[in-house]
């Protein structure tokens, strides 16, 4: 008896032994690719934009360009985060930054306070900044960031100078937000899953466009504003299941494929954004961000499907 317990706690012994050994070498995984430094271009663009000659020549007697470009930016940008960015989702609804995650065994896992208020990180940002930050994935000093940038990596210079023009007009937050702890589970998901650093997957010296596509019923303009659905749907949109994370659901396919949305038409494509719920009136799970897309204008919503249609038939799974 005294033989056996003395095997079974020599088995013990190596088995703690073996996982205090993966969690090291996971841990030092994890920080080297979080602490990797990485070179990009340095964009440039104004905030706000200014007004073009048309909007200049429709200005009444008296009326400050300036302010009036301000303006139309702050409710431009207003409408980008609320349909398409999302930044309240991850960086709270007063933008001045959330815990995520702060647990011991999981780590810390936060996102930081955007606004002008003490313990902000965009403090003296620039557009190389801001473009680095929300386009590239980077941290301020170059290093990776958990930020979903492959999401909003095709922004237009516009676009992001609209976002930055409306984060920048909201009231100032007081809040120190901690930095990324790695946990044991943090350790291994983030040594093993490279979806949440996706600045590895990046080209940060491809240039951004400076507007956006004109509005319109095409497959060219869907694609632009399909590129939010990358970050779940995968980069092919056939999505499954998301690696690392054990409690989000397996996406759906938005492909053409039998598994995706081939039977699918407009009409029921739309319908299912507006309310949230499947061709077969199942609901779609909230994780999906359907409300804020909800608010798209029915020409956005019939862009993305144009340009669903011309993708790859995918079976679900393949992301």
């Amino acid at each position: 008896m005294k033989k056996l317990l003395r095997i079974l706690g020599w088995s013990l012994a190596t088995i703690a032994g073996l996982a205090v050994v993966a969690y090291a070498v996971a841990w030092g995984i994890a920080k080297s690719r979080y602490g990797k430094q990485w070179v990009a271009h340095d964009a440039e663009f104004p905030v706000p934009f200014p007004l073009d000659d048309a909007e200049l020549a429709a200005l009444p007697a008296g009326a400050d360009p300036g302010a009036l470009a301000l303006e139309r930016a702050v409710a431009r940008g207003e409408r980008i985060v609320a349909t398409r960015a999302g930044c309240s989702g991850c960086h709270g609804a007063d933008f001045g930054g959330v815990a995520l995650v702060d647990e011991w065994m999981l780590g810390r896992w936060a996102a930081p306070n955007l606004t002008t208020g003490r313990g902000s990180v965009t403090t003296g940002f620039d557009a190389a900044d801001w473009d680095h930050a929300v386009r590239h994935g980077l941290r301020h000093d170059g290093r990776t960031s958990t930020m979903p940038a492959v999401e909003f990596t095709n922004l237009s210079d516009r676009e992001l100078s609209d976002i930055v023009a409306f984060i920048r007009s909201k009231p100032p937050v007081d809040r120190t937000i901690g930095t990324m702890r790695f946990g044991p589970v943090f350790a291994f998901v983030f040594a093993g899953a490279p979806d949440f650093m996706v600045a590895f997957d990046l080209d940060h010296q491809a240039p951004h466009a400076r507007e956006p596509p004109a509005t319109a019923v095409n497959a060219e303009f869907g694609a632009h504003l399909v590129q939010v659905c990358r970050g779940c749907h995968g980069p092919g949109l056939s999505g499954g299941k998301i690696q690392g994370d054990p409690g989000m659901p397996i996406v759906g396919n938005l492909t053409p494929h039998e598994t995706g949305l081939k039977d699918w038409s407009e009409a029921d494509f739309v319908r299912a954004i507006r309310e949230g719920k499947r061709r077969d009136g199942s609901a779609i799970s909230d994780y999906m961000p359907w409300k804020a897309y909800a608010k798209m204008s029915d020409d956005e919503l019939k862009a993305i499907f144009a340009y669903l249609r011309t993708v790859p038939p995918l079976e679900k799974g393949n992301r």
